[in-house]
């Protein structure tokens, strides 16, 4: 008898899978009701995604899947800002888990997911940035090259609350394997590809137990910037990839996707965004 988590069932044509699968949730059937992600049972492997906007909380999915990794962990990721989402990370490293991580190198500059690459950094993991002048804008986490997850969920709060995303998990190590072998041409691409600079990802200190506990409160409250609680300015990527702001009563304001939140113009500048022509 197979064991079942969470209600994820086993699949397996996985293509095959994922269009039955997502045909049904939009019909309305009853694959995926609230505060779960939804799933399709085909054979031996299996598919699962999760929508932002159907209280099926894509990060709790993926923090399921970080820590269950028991040997390593490969992520690529546009946006990291997501505290929970961070330590989880975090904790994978402490555990033993061998953690790589790939990030965009504009979006990194940005004060809070600056903060969390400290923290990973900190924490002896390594960390790449994209030197092309396009955007590193994958959402890939692979662990123990048997699970891949992709989507357009970034883990950021504003991605899981505010936004309309989807999050997908594979269980199928032919996948998998894709994924990583992609992720490994990645890591080893010199020209388009360098490790972060020792100014954002801080060296591991030896710390007693008050300095870990302190890195973990700023881990918790790293998702919004020090300047304010209610960051309202949207960062939004266009489908040129242009990075471009808009500030409250902005003509496209009520209109924009937020990609990002920021507190000041400042802040979104030094993020790579522009502010848009009203």
């Amino acid at each position: 008898m197979k064991k079942r988590i969470r209600g994820w069932m086993p699949s397996a044509a996985l293509a095959a899978a994922l269009a039955v699968g997502m045909a049904s949730a939009l019909a309305g059937c009853s694959v995926g009701a609230g505060d779960q992600a939804a799933s399709a049972a085909l054979g031996e492997k299996q598919v699962a995604w999760a929508f932002t906007q159907a209280d099926q909380h894509p990060e709790r999915e993926l923090i399921q899947v970080i820590d269950g990794a028991e040997s390593t962990l490969d992520i690529a990721i546009y946006s990291l800002t997501y505290p929970d989402i961070v330590q989880a990370i975090r904790n994978a490293a402490k555990r033993g888990v061998r953690v790589r991580l790939i990030s965009d190198r504009i979006q990194s500059n940005g004060k809070t997911q600056k903060e969390a690459l400290k923290l990973l950094g900190s924490a002896g993991i390594p960390l790449k940035i994209n030197k092309h002048s396009g955007l590193m804008h994958l959402k890939v986490t692979v662990a123990d090259g048997k699970v891949a997850t992709t989507g357009s969920f970034n883990y950021s709060k504003s991605a899981s609350t505010d936004n309309d995303e989807v999050f997908l998990v594979l269980r199928d190590e032919t996948v998998a394997a894709s994924f990583e072998k992609e992720f490994e041409t990645m890591w080893n691409d010199e020209k388009r590809f360098e490790s972060l600079q020792a100014g954002i990802a801080l060296p591991e200190e030896q710390s007693d137990g008050e300095n870990e506990e302190s890195d973990e409160q700023k881990a918790a409250v790293s998702d919004a910037p020090a300047s304010c609680d209610n960051p309202r300015i949207k960062g939004n990527i266009n489908a040129k990839g242009d990075k471009i702001y808009h500030v409250p009563g902005g003509a496209q304001y009520d209109r924009t996707k937020a990609e990002e939140m920021f507190c000041t113009e400042q802040e979104a500048t030094a993020a790579g965004f522009r502010k848009a022509q009203n």
